[in-house]
């Protein structure tokens, strides 16, 4: 385990805590072109989300000269930009079909590169890429968040309207194109149908959270069992699959429902439309850092807005503590249990290190919550 202690390592940032850790472990020459193809794949989101937001920009310009939206200084065009942290599994998996199509730096110039697959993994990605800040657009707009819309025209939630429904468009024309496969839209709605009926479950793991701060003594003992029972170590009806080995893990049904299931048909939606093979390790390790990720970093931020409002594995384990300490080491086993496994089966060097930033990260927000709710 782990020390969390303010120590002169700690006072590294964790991007560089992570290369020279990784790099420590694995003294290999191949670390180093993977570190440059991590540099190229950024560049390439980086250029698909610039794409995508101009679309969205043109089209929030026609509002504008609707008269539907008005921009905060007159005058000014209109511009907008999306927190696209969401798509770090699809630039792993981009990163990933380079390794396979041997389109990396050095290796590219000594072996023969299928160019197919490269170019057409980069289409791919643009398109995935699209359905997920398009999910995570709606998700936010149904929840009336709207701070990770950024833009200098308002209303914001018109903005967020608008923009999404572009999104969504884009989505909907590449699944009705002729060479795109039927599975992919398939695996599309599972994930979505399962993503929704979770949130639907959203109210009643509130309601236990609820129940818990009403309640004393044996009471409130009983219903901390019950969150336990239904949210910790929830159990599924049917077999996982791939997840079998991972399902007694804590909080692995609810964080599967709730993230994993996205990411892992993100996955599906790549070997349909590429007709591939992305390997079963690749895909544990993908789902398993995503549910780290969600806990160590998102809820662990979140947690001063969620502390009495949403049940979330922070939220869980500092209610359910008997002490604050005791509650934070509890989830900094869960989240290094989590990305302990992710490590284990991940298949390549760009993974592994992105596994290992999460990690340094997570212990960075952990060690960083409040020692108390007052």
């Amino acid at each position: 385990m782990q020390d969390v202690a303010v120590t002169p390592w700690s006072r590294i940032p964790p991007i560089a805590r992570a290369f020279l850790r990784y790099v420590s472990r694995s003294p290999h020459p191949s670390v180093i072109p993977v570190l440059v193809l991590r540099s190229e794949v950024d560049d390439d989101i980086d250029a698909m989300t610039g794409r995508m937001f101009r679309e969205v920009e043109l089209e929030l310009d026609s509002a504008l000269a609707a008269g539907e939206v008005e921009t905060v200084d007159v005058g000014d065009a209109v511009r907008f930009d999306y927190d696209t942290r969401l798509v770090l599994p699809a630039l792993l998996t981009l990163g990933r079909l380079c390794v396979l199509a041997n389109d990396v730096p050095v290796v590219r110039h000594v072996r023969d590169v299928d160019e197919e697959l490269a170019r057409e993994s980069r289409t791919t990605t643009y398109n995935i890429v699209q359905a997920l800040v398009d999910g995570d657009m709606r998700d936010a707009i149904n929840d009336e968040e709207y701070e990770d819309f950024v833009t200098n025209a308002r209303p914001k939630s018109r903005v967020a309207e608008r923009a999404q429904a572009r999104l969504a468009e884009n989505v909907q024309r590449w699944f009705g194109k002729a060479e795109t496969p039927a599975a992919v839209r398939e695996h599309y709605e599972h994930a979505v149908g399962l993503s929704e009926g979770h949130q639907d479950d959203d109210e009643a793991f509130r309601d236990l959270l609820d129940r818990y701060h009403a309640t004393e003594g044996t009471d409130r003992a009983d219903v901390a069992e019950e969150i336990r029972e239904s949210y910790k170590f929830a159990e599924h009806d049917e077999p996982l699959g791939l997840f079998d080995a991972d399902s007694s893990l804590p909080y692995f049904l609810t964080q599967y429902l709730r993230v994993g299931i996205l990411y892992e048909d993100m996955l599906n939606m790549y070997e349909a439309d590429l007709d591939i093979d992305l390997g079963d390790d690749f895909k544990r390790a993908i789902v398993l850092m995503v549910i780290a990720a969600q806990v160590g970093l998102d809820d662990t931020d979140d947690y001063p807005e969620d502390r009495r409002t949403q049940l979330t594995p922070v939220t869980a384990e500092l209610n359910l503590a008997d002490d604050r300490e005791t509650g934070v080491e509890n989830l900094r086993e869960v989240v290094v249990d989590y990305l302990d496994r992710a490590e284990a089966c991940s298949p390549d060097h760009l993974t592994s290190m992105a596994i290992e930033f999460i990690r340094q990260q997570s212990l960075d927000r952990l060690a960083a919550l409040p020692t108390s709710d007052q």
